[in-house]
């Protein structure tokens, strides 16, 4: 998904500035690398902080609309949701602070060390 897909996106955690501006620069030079920001029903999943960072450089001129920089995880994490409820009998709740179990055995698994809630 490209930028201007997701610009209008809430955070879904508080933001650290330092980062936040760390971030930026970094894509300012690079350009957006590394894990996509992960879109769920429609919502943040991850990525507060480079979203901010995004939004940071729109601000200040750059062009990011057709940077491509997230990923809707939406059908990975219903199978697995759904997965966990066929083998355990009950639904476990989501706790986007511990996502791995959502996102198992899928592309994500790759950045998982770059995904704090993992």
């Amino acid at each position: 998904m490209k930028y201007k897909n997701i610009s209008n996106k809430s955070l879904i955690n508080d933001i650290d500035e330092k980062k936040v501006n760390e971030l930026a620069e970094s894509m300012r030079e690079k350009g957006f690398v590394g894990c996509p920001i992960l879109i769920w029903n429609d919502e943040l999943m991850t990525g507060s902080h480079r979203l901010a960072a995004l939004k940071k450089l729109e601000d200040e001129g750059v062009d990011v609309f057709d940077w491509d920089v997230a990923e809707d995880i939406t059908e990975i994490a219903e199978e697995n949701f759904s997965k966990f409820e066929e083998e355990n009998g009950w639904q476990r709740d989501v706790d986007f602070s511990d996502i791995g179990w959502l996102l198992k055995d899928s592309w994500v698994e790759e950045y998982k060390d770059e995904i704090v809630e993992w």
